[in-house]
């Protein structure tokens, strides 16, 4: 690809998508890359496909001969055949499970290589959202630390809305918890954010982000967690801060893409450790273009609300490839 393509690809960024502002990292750059026999095969998340589609196109015009073959059906698809080598690159809305890392390792004798390419979406027509802990909209309580999320979510209680700050007649009334069964993968996130190494209390069963809002939003006294982006008005999220002390951050979607929101979630791109714990050349391309100005153009750009990362994340990310 021209030089003018690429600069034409970073004034998506410049001009103003939905949540670009300027470039914020270094344009792509292709280096000399020896094209596969056949195409290259990447597995993994669905909801990534539009990105994917994406990147995959810009890439190809920037390395004539290499072609990509995409098989995003889910993202538990990607770790079994990242394993088994018959996927370049594995395209996930969340990380390794504990029991899919350990397949891995089992398989390959190393970890996976990780890396954080977009922010998750505040749009209900995406899959990945940031985690929330919403309440009913009539419940006058607006703000609540991670700590205290914690000590609802692993202490069988009962507990009561005084808990949390809330005076006068609410300071009694109880807390009627609702959430996510623990496997699953919002319920593992919440729990490594919030209280690692601590297990749930008993109860929490439900196997959607949809099922908890509407839980809370029938139960004036209910507090759940879920994705952001099933809230749609229903249920009310919570400003949350880290810890005690610390003010709180409602999760708008200039505080995610800061990294200011606590439950911030991201999409990632793992990959196989080649020789000496470097990545594959294409693997390393794949993930530089991703990173660089033109390739979170084409994230930001995306009809699914995916966030590009910020400056800071842009920057810890391509240090990692080097």
């Amino acid at each position: 690809m021209s030089r003018a393509a690429w600069l034409a690809a970073g004034l998506v960024w410049i001009a103003g998508g939905a949540h670009a502002a300027r470039c914020e990292t270094p344009h792509y750059r292709p280096r000399p890359l020896e094209a596969p026999v056949g195409p290259a095969r990447i597995v993994g998340y669905n909801d990534m496909a539009e990105m994917v589609a994406g990147l995959d196109r810009a890439f190809e015009a920037a390395h004539p001969g290499v072609r990509f073959q995409t098989d995003l059906r889910g993202t538990r698809t990607g770790p079994p055949a990242l394993a088994a080598g018959t996927s370049v690159l594995a395209p996930m809305g969340a990380p390794f499970s504990a029991e899919e890392l350990d397949a891995y390792r089992r398989q390959t004798g190393a970890d996976p290589l990780v890396f954080r390419i977009a922010h998750a979406s505040l749009d209900p027509k995406a899959l990945s959202g940031p985690l929330a802990i919403f309440v009913h909209p009539d419940n006058p309580l607006r703000q609540a630390s991670l700590s205290a999320v914690a000590r609802l979510f692993t202490d069988g209680g009962p507990h009561s809305w005084g808990e949390l700050g809330l005076k006068d007649a609410w300071a009694a009334r109880p807390i009627h918890l609702t959430g996510l069964a623990p496997q699953t993968a919002l319920a593992l996130e919440l729990q490594a954010r919030a209280f690692p190494g601590r297990p749930y209390a008993a109860g929490l069963e439900l196997r959607q982000s949809e099922e908890v809002v509407r839980a809370v939003a029938e139960d004036p006294l209910a507090l759940g967690f879920a994705a952001l982006n099933r809230g749609e008005g229903r249920a009310r999220p919570l400003a949350l801060s880290p810890r005690a002390g610390v003010p709180a951050v409602a999760p708008t979607a200039a505080a995610v893409r800061a990294g200011r929101y606590p439950l911030d979630r991201h999409l990632l791109i793992y990959a196989r450790q080649g020789v000496g714990g470097r990545l594959e050349p294409l693997a390393r391309e794949y993930l530089a273009l991703a990173l660089s100005c033109e390739g979170q153009a084409i994230i930001a750009s995306g009809s699914l609300g995916y966030l590009p990362l910020n400056a800071r994340e842009l920057k810890a990310e391509r240090a990692r490839l080097r």
